[in-house]
């Protein structure tokens, strides 16, 4: 007998296991119900987050080392919301230190957190980056913050990205890394993306 659970039956599971009324707590079913309609309804961020809907041409910056030169590649992005509105995934296809990159993305906006929630994978690694942010009115922007490991180090890498609009077609997202010893972060990288006209 197969003993494993899918993930689907053990979301439900979870979802009936919160739903639940704490110990010496009543149970207010309509109470409840209104917070998960109001936890999965799709929000004004979830609007912003549509108008990046599109193919995108990218021009990536790189700076790999303190004072190196910036080395800049090609991308294409793809983005389109999914799950009835609640997820942007894009899809990045390019090139990076000569050899082919792919990427994945998703970016949702957590009704229940009040932040915006992203993840990405790529072929260049097999970890799962995960970030949380806020629109930040300093920098006109939803600045997120996450970490990752160094392969090289074993070291966390605490990062800060900024995604910015410069109008309805123009993108720019920079990314800034602070690594163990270092005060400040620095600038790593830099993509700004344009919006494909439709032929």
């Amino acid at each position: 007998m197969d003993n494993r659970i899918s993930g689907s039956a053990l979301a439900l599971v979870l979802c009936l296991a919160v739903a639940a009324p704490a110990v010496g707590q009543e149970y207010d079913e309509q109470a409840v119900m209104a917070a998960y309609e109001k936890a999965m309804t799709p929000s004004a961020p979830h609007a912003e987050l549509a108008e990046l809907e599109g193919t995108w041409e990218m021009t990536v910056t790189q700076w790999m080392q303190p004072g190196a030169e910036p080395v800049a590649t090609s991308a294409t992005n793809t983005s389109r919301m999914v799950l009835g509105g609640r997820y942007l995934m894009d899809t990045t296809e390019g090139t990076a230190m000569g050899q082919p990159f792919s990427g994945m993305g998703w970016t949702g906006y957590d009704n229940v957190r009040d932040q915006y929630v992203s993840t990405w994978i790529d072929n260049f690694g097999t970890g799962i980056l995960v970030a949380y942010g806020r629109w930040e009115d300093d920098e006109q922007g939803i600045v997120m913050h996450g970490t990752y490991v160094d392969p090289v180090t074993g070291k966390d890498v605490h990062i800060r990205t900024v995604s910015r609009m410069d109008g309805p077609d123009r993108q720019i997202f920079t990314w800034y890394e602070k690594r163990e010893g270092e005060q400040v972060a620095r600038k790593t990288m830099e993509i700004v993306s344009v919006r494909r006209v439709a032929d």
